[in-house]
């Protein structure tokens, strides 16, 4: 495989995929303004892989089992031949003005290795209100320059030299498919925290679990616009302030020792 440095390709696109067929063509045809995009899927059931064979053109696809976001994002932009690479969730696509932005800050030598790109997070069609709000994380990301931490945390970040910068135009999220869908996700996030902090020797404290959980709610029910929303906006404000509790909790807990055994199922839970 080339090298960044002598491969010809500028901006590389980088999207890990587990049974996306819903979203995935849109997510692609929106990243058209990459020199190239490389798809890593997690052995989809799906026709998700099927199709990425399909697909041509600029993508290239391959395999890889899922064993943390940071080995997987390393596999992922190994594979990547830019200079640059934008990464990018299969949920995701690119709103109108990013890809304009980006060639235009690539083309006058970026005084960054990593930009942060906007996320207009989009909940349910089916919601009667529609609701969303804004967040940010660094997905333009020079290649060579940064690197991940060996972590669980979904969320794990970039490591690089000096402070990012930031994007105006960003990216679509459709983060939550439904209340239960909502939920499940901060509890699978915030777990995956715990194990990070918990490896890192942090403990909990009833302050932080407090102080994090009520901050996390007046910044995104009041900060972010989530009140505009009507029961839609306190529903998702409520979930991401759990999150911050659950976080703590379950680090609390690794602190505290292993359960000897716990129920598969719950009361009512009908999923196989």
């Amino acid at each position: 495989m080339n090298g960044p440095e002598n491969s010809g390709i500028l901006l590389s696109a980088a999207v890990m995929t587990k049974n996306s067929l819903r979203t995935l063509k849109e997510c692609l045809d929106s990243l058209d303004f990459c020199d190239e995009i490389v798809v890593v899927d997690d052995h989809s059931t799906d026709g998700t892989w099927e199709y990425l064979q399909s697909r041509g053109g600029k993508v290239r696809a391959f395999q890889r089992k899922l064993d943390t976001f940071a080995s997987h994002r390393r596999a992922m932009c190994a594979q990547a031949r830019g200079q640059w690479v934008l990464i990018v969730d299969a949920d995701e696509n690119a709103l109108p003005g990013l890809g304009e932005e980006i060639r235009e800050l690539l083309s006058q030598n970026p005084r960054h290795d990593a930009y942060h790109v906007p996320q207009k997070n989009t909940l349910p069609d089916h919601w009667p209100r529609p609701v969303h709000f804004w967040t940010s994380q660094k997905r333009l990301l020079r290649l060579g320059k940064v690197r991940w931490a060996d972590s669980e945390w979904i969320h794990v970040p970039a490591i690089h030299e000096g402070k990012a910068g930031r994007l105006k135009h960003g990216l679509r999220h459709r983060s939550y498919d439904s209340v239960s869908h909502l939920l499940r996700k901060q509890i699978s996030y915030a777990q995956s925290g715990a194990r990070h902090f918990h490896s890192l020797e942090r403990r909990a404290s009833l302050m932080k679990a407090c102080t994090h959980s009520a901050s996390a709610f007046i910044k995104f029910y009041l900060l972010k616009g989530l009140f505009r929303f009507g029961m839609g906006g306190l529903t998702v404000a409520t979930a991401l302030s759990f999150h911050a509790f659950a976080k703590y909790a379950f680090l609390w807990e690794l602190g505290s020792g292993v359960a000897e055994g716990e129920r598969e199922l719950v009361p009512g839970d009908t999923r196989a």
